[in-house]
Parts: structure tokens; sequence; C-alpha cells
């Protein structure tokens, strides 16, 4: 199970990234809806630009138009005039016919002459204002279609402008969008080398500690292991030391055992005899000595334990009994070297 310490530090690394990418993702939104805006006014400008045109373009067709009805206006003026004079003069009750009857002339080949030119006016009056009407209807026909074709032209140019700024601003809104992705990209390298960073020093701080916490344990049982040894031998020492002393006490019991028969021994064999020395011991209050010349002959020849323990000593009977009876549990005395010393000694 991963340690809580580096679970902390991968949760945070992660709500790091987090908000990196939140912010991030911020700024492309942002941008996006930028462009969005940017290409709502590329389109707006282009309508704004076209409506004006053909705002401009009706205006034109509408004046051309009441220009066309002004001429047509004026052509049917005219052939009305055209009319009215050619009737006034072919009138028989007119100007024209009265001038003639008074010159003697109507119904004459003149006055016949006379209605054919009148006629002839009229038409060509008549041809005049068509001809007049025909060609400002041209002329404005002309007009109408170069005001389109500028209005067009216009379109094509606004169309164009339009391109130009889409392209601006798409470059844009891609230049800025791989800005950001980039930052965003270096951003979470960061973070991540540097959580990385933490991670890797907050596991080696754990790694240690287990590894401290090793020795201590290991020092621990170590120490339990070597508490348990000397507990162990010193229950070990304990029982030799009990055991020793159950075999010192056994042997002990048996050396008085031996003594008792020895002393008994050497009471029954030496019941009237002195010491060798010439003194006695009449109790055991009183104390003696041996000298190391009348050494007695002992059975282990250690006569270097014998002299140092009884050669220039002074003890009572119960302090030589016990003398005695250790060198006999000790292999220094013999029982027979006992008996001897108790001769020497002169005790019964």
């Amino acid at each position: 199970m991963e340690d809580e310490r580096l679970s902390a530090i991968n949760q945070q690394k992660q709500e790091a990234i987090n908000q990196s990418n939140n912010m991030y993702e911020g700024l492309l939104t942002d941008n996006e809806n930028l462009y969005n805006q940017q290409q709502d006014y590329a389109n707006q400008y282009e309508q704004i630009q076209n409506d004006t045109l053909d705002k401009q373009l009706a205006f034109q067709q509408q004046e051309i138009e009441k220009q066309k009805q002004e001429a047509q206006q004026i052509k049917e003026t005219e052939a009305k005039k055209a009319q009215n004079d050619y009737m006034s003069f072919i009138n028989p009750y007119g100007v024209q016919a009265e001038s003639q009857a008074s010159s003697g002339l109507l119904n004459s080949g003149l006055s016949e002459t006379s209605k054919l030119g009148g006629w002839n006016t009229y038409q060509n009056r008549l041809a005049g204002a068509n001809k007049a009407m025909q060609d400002a209807f041209t002329e404005y026909d002309s007009a109408i279609n170069e005001a389109r074709l500028n209005n067009d032209v216009q379109k094509a140019q606004n169309a164009l402008n339009k391109l130009q700024m889409q392209l601006e601003y798409a470059q844009n809104y891609y230049s800025n969008k791989s800005t950001i992705s980039q930052n965003q990209l270096s951003n979470n390298q960061s973070l991540d080398s540097d959580y990385y960073n933490r991670y890797q020093t907050e596991y080696q701080n754990i790694q240690n500690e287990k590894a401290a916490a090793e020795a201590i344990r290991q020092w621990e049982a170590e120490m339990a292991e070597q508490q348990r040894q000397y507990n162990e031998n010193m229950a070990w020492q304990r029982e030799q030391a009990r055991i020793a002393q159950e075999q010192w006490e056994k042997e002990y019991a048996l050396s008085q055992q031996q003594l008792a028969i020895s002393r008994a021994k050497v009471s029954s064999s030496n019941s009237s005899a002195s010491l060798t020395n010439g003194g006695s011991l009449s109790g055991s209050s009183n104390q003696t000595a041996l000298e190391a010349n009348r050494t007695p002959f002992l059975d282990n020849k250690n006569y270097s334990w014998y002299n140092s323990t009884f050669g220039t000593n002074k003890y009572t009977k119960d302090e030589l009994d016990a003398k005695i009876a250790q060198g006999m549990s000790q292999g220094q005395l013999t029982e027979s070297d006992a008996m001897r010393i108790y001769s020497a000694y002169g005790l019964n």
C-alpha cells in the first residue's frame, strides 16, 4: 500500500495539473470566442457594405426610372403637340384652311401637297420624340447597367476584404492557439517534473525512515537475543552453581562422614598418645601449628598446598576439621592424609 505522504503528493500534482488545464482551456475558449466574434464582424462588415451598395443602387435605379418616366412623358407631350398641330393644320375650318380658301387654293393640288407636308411634319415630330425617348432610355439603361456593374465590383471588393480579414483572424487564432497549447504543455511538464522531484525526495525520506526503523528493529532484536542469551547463560550458570552447590554439599557431607570415620580410627589407635611436638590440644579453644620440618608424609605429595594451609597456621579443632574437609573435597588430601594430619595434631 502506498504511503499516505506519497499519495498526498500525487493528489496535489493532479490538482495542480487540473488547475493548469482549466486555465489554459479557458484561454483557448476565449481565443476561440474572439475568433468567432471576428468572423461575425467580417460577415457583418460585408453585409453592411453590400447593403449600403444595394441601397445606393436602388436609389440610382429609382432616379433613372424617374428620368425614364420623364422622358416618356416628354415624348407623349411632344406627340400630342405634334398631333394637335397636325390636326389644326388639316382642319377644314382652321386657320390654314381659311388662308388657302381666301387665296383660292382650297381643294387644289397645292392644298393636298400642303396637307402631305403637314403629315410629314407630324410624323417627323413623332419620330423625333420617339428617338429622343429611345436615346434617353438607352442612356439610362447604360447608366443602370454601369451602376449594377459597379455595385457588383464593390461587392466583390467587399468579399475580398472579408476574405483578407478572415485569413488574418484565422492566422491569429491558430497562432494564439498554438502558443497557448505549447505553454500548456510546457507548464504541465514543469509541474510533472516538480512533483516528480517532490515524490522522489519524499520516497527517499520514507526509504531512509524504513531503513532506520529496520536498523532499530534489528538492533532491538540483537539486544533481545543478547538478553535472551545472557538470561539463558545466567540461568545455566545458576543451574551449574546449584548443581555444584549440591555436589559440594554431598561431597562435604561425605567428607564429614569420612572424617568421622578417620577420627574414629585415629582415636582408637592413639587413645593414650601425645602430640609429636610435645604440645596438646584440650578443647576447641586452644590453637597450635605444625612446624614445616615436621610435615607428615602425604599421599598426594602436594607439600606446597599443605605447608601454605597447615605449616604456620593455627586452627581450632572446628577450623581444622573445615580445612581438612576442604582439602579432601578439592582432591588435595586423601583419607590417609587426613588421618596423618589429625595424628600430627594429636586429635582424637
